[in-house]
């Protein structure tokens, strides 16, 4: 009698900062758990595709992108997911993600919810799950933003570029670059009084004042610095503009006649 050929068996695994900052269930955890799961099953393991520091409601992930793939192109039989939040934070991309599987001939394993998609049962389960999963990613990003809402307010630095003229302080806190802030300040005056984004440009460059990366200035980044509601005291968080306590460079009076 022929023995059986193996069942070749892919994992996808993924961290994002928000399930960091949750409960730490990093890469080294996810693939441990599915490398027992194949030894269990006696599956033939092909690859485990890795995507970190990647948020799953973030189309275009290259790791998925590659499973996918590699699916069409009949690398292996089956797909083994962590948990149904690891493929996706949504209904509707865990579905499409499942249904590409499927259209390529390959089942998919969620472990921690114990679900078989290639049944009805499977499917059924697998969208309540993933009802489940995306409502509880909306409630983790919810409170993630009320602290960085919070911490903004409070004057403390919540992650990202800081603007030209300013820095971070010992306790990480939002505070003012003296020297650059009397660049700032200038050309916020300069464009005050009519003059072009080019004529400031030029005039820092004659004076040899380095740009934040050492380099020379350009009229793109003195308009990026004009527009910049920071210099106010003002921060922008998911597309609200809220109050912070850090210092402000430039009053608004001055901000408006140079952006009106």
């Amino acid at each position: 009698m022929q023995q059986a050929e193996a069942v070749k068996a892919a994992g996808y695994i993924r961290v994002s900062q928000e399930r960091a900052v949750r409960n730490g269930y990093g890469l080294a955890a996810q693939e441990e758990d599915i490398r027992r799961f194949l030894v269990y099953k006696s599956w033939e393991p092909v690859e485990t595709y890795r995507e970190e520091g990647v948020s799953g409601y973030k189309t275009g992930r290259p790791a998925m992108d590659r499973l996918l793939a590699d699916a069409r192109a009949g690398r292996f039989d089956t797909v083994v997911f962590p948990s149904i939040d690891r493929a996706g934070r949504s209904v509707r991309d865990v579905i499409e993600i499942d249904q590409a599987l499927q259209a390529a001939g390959v089942t998919t394993v969620f472990l921690r919810e114990g679900v078989d998609t290639s049944t009805p049962t499977g499917q059924l389960f697998r969208n309540i799950m993933a009802s489940v999963a995306e409502f509880e990613g909306k409630l983790i990003h919810e409170r993630l933003l009320k602290g960085r809402r919070r911490k903004a307010a409070q004057g403390g630095y919540v992650g990202g570029w800081l603007p030209y003229g300013y820095r971070r302080g010992e306790n990480r806190e939002v505070e003012v670059a003296p020297e650059e802030a009397e660049v700032v300040r200038r050309v916020f005056t300069w464009s005050s009084e009519g003059r072009t984004l080019q004529w400031i440009a030029d005039r820092l460059n004659e004076r040899s004042i380095p740009s934040r990366n050492g380099g020379v200035w350009h009229a793109s980044t003195i308009r990026g610095m004009l527009r910049n509601r920071f210099y106010t005291g003002r921060i922008e968080i998911e597309g609200e503009e809220i109050q912070a306590r850090h210092e402000a460079i430039v009053s608004e009076s001055v901000f408006w006649k140079c952006n009106s």
